[in-house]
């Protein structure tokens, strides 16, 4: 028996179009999926308020629910004291008490998440997205106790696949992560950040199908609400999710509505995922 996934990430309540927050919700609850993700960034800059926002929105969204952080659900350099010593302090007591929750996807397989968001760094752009050894030594700790035959689904903010000029706001480290990912023959990563849609398989497609080795499926969901765009309209992604088989459409708000506008579709072959159907 299949299992749908709303995939949802980045509504950015301070920066946000009231009248999209709302459709999201009638969507979501005209699809009734079997749970729904967020992919993090909750608020922009981290204030109450916006919190306060994001939590009433979260109560209305089909349940049950899951979600990670995203870097702008830490307070600003305005907020210093609680952006060095409690950065999550916020998200922890409006969002989810748990930063990084995992949860059963009835007989199909299993979710974990991770926080890749860090509040400060050696670098100068804190947006950037890091996993730790430990987080990953979790996650592979995690699946190893799953069937062989069920999907093993990894939920982050930061994003696997990049957008034109944007590959340093890859997660890293990436050859850490990458390594990691396959030996915890990982299948489905879901995140955001970037605000544009991606559907893929990571690491990309080599020229020989033959020489590529294990893969993992990738939703880089838009942003569902937030009014900053990055070239193209607000939306999300539904994923129908099968042992040997994963669906993820994309859908547009396109005038007054939420509306699907195409989908891709991963089988699984000699243990390894193939893409059968055009690139989204």
């Amino acid at each position: 028996m299949s299992f749908r996934l709303l995939h949802f990430s980045d509504p950015h309540f301070g920066a946000f179009n009231p009248q999209l927050s709302r459709e999201a919700v009638e969507i979501a609850r005209e699809i009734a999926p079997d749970m729904t993700f967020v992919s993090g960034d909750f608020s922009m800059r981290g204030r109450k308020f916006e919190f306060v926002l994001a939590k009433e929105w979260l109560s209305r969204l089909p349940q049950p629910m899951l979600s990670c952080p995203g870097n702008h659900d830490v307070p600003g350099l305005n907020h210093i004291v609680d952006r060095f010593f409690s950065p999550f302090r916020r998200y922890r007591k409006y969002i989810s008490e748990i930063e990084e929750p995992t949860a059963k996807l009835g007989t199909v397989g299993a979710i974990c998440t991770a926080n890749s968001s860090t509040p400060f760094g050696l670098h100068l752009d804190w947006s950037r997205g890091f996993l730790s050894p430990i987080q990953l030594h979790a996650m592979n700790e995690f699946f190893s106790g799953l069937p062989a035959d069920q999907l093993r689904i990894f939920g982050i903010h930061h994003p696997l696949l990049g957008s034109g000029t944007k590959e340093r706001a890859l997660v890293s480290p990436m050859p850490l992560v990458k390594k990691s990912l396959v030996s915890a023959n990982v299948d489905l990563v879901l995140t955001g950040h970037f605000h544009q849609s991606r559907i893929g398989l990571f690491p990309e497609e080599k020229a020989d199908p033959e020489k590529q080795g294990h893969q993992v499926i990738v939703s880089q969901a838009p942003s569902i609400c937030s009014t900053r765009l990055k070239g193209e309209p607000n939306g999300f992604h539904l994923l129908t999710l099968d042992h040997n088989r994963i669906e993820i459409e994309l859908w547009r708000w396109s005038l007054e509505r939420f509306l699907p506008e195409r989908s891709r579709i991963f089988e699984k072959e000699n243990g390894l995922w193939k893409s059968v159907s055009p690139s989204a």
